[in-house]
C-alpha cells in the first residue's frame, strides 16, 4: 500500500450574483461576490484517474449551487453552510479555508474592503 499524499486545490475569485445580506437593497437587488477556496486532502491512491481524486469541476458546482440556492443574512453562515456541504461530499478533506468578499460595497470611498474568511480544520 502506498502512503497517502496531502494535496490542496484552490479555486480562486470565484464570482456569484446572489441575494445575501441584511440590507433590503442586498435582499431585493442582489450584488456579486468573490470566492477564494483551499482544500487539503490526503490521497492515497496513485492512479491517473480523477475518480481517485477530487474533482475541481464538482466542487465548483457544489459551490455554484449552495451559494446561489439558499439565500443567507451573514457571510459567516453562508460559509459554514459551504463547508459542510463540501465535507458531506469528500471524506478526505482536512482543511477548507473560504474568503468571501462584497467588492461592491462602498464606505467612505473604500470599496472592495469588506472580507469574511471562515476555516475549518479536522
Amino acid at each position: 500500500m502506498l502512503p497517502s499524499t496531502k494535496n490542496s486545490i484552490r479555486l480562486n475569485n470565484l464570482n456569484f450574483f446572489a441575494f445575501h445580506g441584511l440590507h433590503k437593497h442586498e435582499i431585493n437587488e442582489g450584488q456579486n461576490f468573490n470566492l477564494d477556496l483551499i482544500i487539503s486532502y490526503n490521497l492515497s491512491d496513485s492512479s491517473d484517474c480523477i475518480s481517485a481524486t477530487i474533482d475541481y469541476m464538482d466542487l465548483y458546482q457544489i459551490i455554484k449551487n449552495t451559494f446561489t440556492g439558499k439565500r443567507f443574512n451573514l457571510l459567516e453562515s453562508l460559509g459554514k453552510q459551504l463547508i459542510l456541504d463540501i465535507k458531506n461530499k469528500y471524506k478526505t478533506i482536512y482543511y477548507i479555508k473560504i474568503n468571501i468578499r462584497k467588492p461592491s460595497i462602498e464606505i467612505d470611498a473604500n470599496k472592495d474592503f469588506i472580507n469574511v474568511e471562515i476555516e475549518y480544520k479536522k
